[in-house]
């Protein structure tokens, strides 16, 4: 039975050489609507002024560790051991939550003692804190099986029961990336209940430096994550039937890096393995492929989408050849889908830009009444001349 003096939900923050966004993740967390909570920072290791932007708060819900670097599974696992809340949730040092991030997870608690797990949606971020108009929705797989491939949630827009916690065991100190994501693998295969709240309840900062990580590094942590689950002995056939498909997702993501990093060769190494693991991506003229590359496009690092699209099929493997004679349809039809995506967002330059685009690279647009509207209508309501813009672009 727990105590009034007992924190109910521990909140760990691990952070490493981040003092400059320390100060606002610690802020997020005492602006919560929900009172009864402690702030764990746990220093791994830093260089920088961590430790003095965490003692400059003077107020009992902070706690303050230090610990020689480790990682940053090592760091939460140090939180999670100084814990003496009943519920666990992290944060990352460059991340935020939003107030009332703690009291809507724990009212889906509340209404369900069964749940182990909830997870919110997040608001994406720049580095200067200014929302990017993509989303991190998070979903619920089903079956849960579907977990396996690809982790739909943000570490820190979750939280679970620490029973749960205790049930399972520690983040894996081995794994570099996605280490989250195996996880939350370990809590469903063991039977936590899960469930999502379908509303923001974090910030996740997305930094120039994330647009570019090593694929190789990602990929290898991938496999690992699917080589440590598919070799437990107790894993029910259910999840062992999900292996040739989940290897196939895996290779397919690193194609995206590959792509990404204008690594083509990595790409089609990997999207050969995909295909090979995976036939149904090459049935109705490779249809799930297609759309597997224009789901990429939405993807957060992708800063152009429509470039990116392009890039992709302008750099096929030859055994995709055919699939570049239908890329003037596609691009175009993203650069359309795009232009109205801006124009929604009141960016009029790049929907001009867009349209534009869709109309060079698919004339029979002309013909499209939506398309013409928000040519004309972007260009009406920008602020820099048509002239002006086209020498810019060019």
């Amino acid at each position: 039975m727990q105590n009034n003096t007992t924190p109910l939900v521990t909140i760990i923050i691990p952070a490493y050489n981040q003092g400059y966004y320390l100060g606002e993740a610690i802020q997020s967390c005492l602006n919560q609507t929900y009172p009864n909570i402690e702030i764990i920072v746990v220093d791994d290791g830093s260089t920088d002024n961590t430790q003095e932007v965490a003692h400059s708060y003077n107020n009992p819900k902070i706690k303050y560790l230090y610990k020689q670097n480790g990682g940053l599974s090592s760091a939460r696992n140090a939180g999670i051991r100084a814990a003496s809340g009943e519920y666990l949730s992290f944060l990352d040092s460059d991340d935020m939550f939003l107030p009332p991030k703690i009291e809507l997870l724990m009212d889906k608690f509340k209404a369900n003692p069964e749940l182990g797990f909830v997870a919110g949606h997040a608001l994406l971020i720049d580095q200067r804190g200014k929302v990017i108009p993509k989303k991190f929705e998070t979903f619920l797989p089903s079956p849960i099986q579907n977990l396996i491939l690809g982790n739909p949630f943000h570490v820190g827009s979750v939280m679970i029961k620490k029973e749960w916690q205790e049930k399972i065991g520690y983040f894996d100190e081995t794994l570099r990336s996605y280490e989250d994501w195996d996880y939350w693998l370990r809590l469903a295969i063991e039977g936590c209940n899960m469930e999502v709240v379908p509303v923001a309840v974090s910030k996740y900062r997305f930094h120039t430096g994330q647009m570019t990580r090593n694929g190789e590094q990602m990929t290898t942590a991938n496999l690992a994550v699917l080589e440590k689950t598919f070799t437990n002995p107790n894993l029910s056939q259910e999840w062992q039937k999900m292996k040739p498909k989940a290897y196939a997702h895996a290779h397919l993501r690193a194609a995206a890096h590959g792509f990404l990093s204008s690594d083509f060769r990595f790409a089609h190494e990997h999207i050969r393995m995909a295909l090979k693991l995976d036939p149904t991506l090459s049935e109705e003229g490779y249809l799930r492929l297609r759309n597997i590359f224009s789901g990429w496009t939405d993807l957060p690092k992708t800063e152009d989408p429509v470039s990116f699209l392009e890039r992709i099929y302008k750099n096929l493997p030859e055994e995709l050849s055919d699939l570049k004679k239908e890329s003037r349809q596609i691009i175009g039809m993203a650069a359309l889908n795009q232009a109205f995506i801006y124009y929604h967002n009141h960016n009029y330059s790049k929907a001009r830009k867009s349209a534009w685009k869709a109309l060079f690279t698919l004339p029979t647009l002309y013909k499209n009444f939506g398309a013409f509207t928000v040519l004309v209508k972007s260009v009406l309501k920008s602020p820099v001349p048509l002239l002006n813009s086209q020498i810019e672009d060019s």
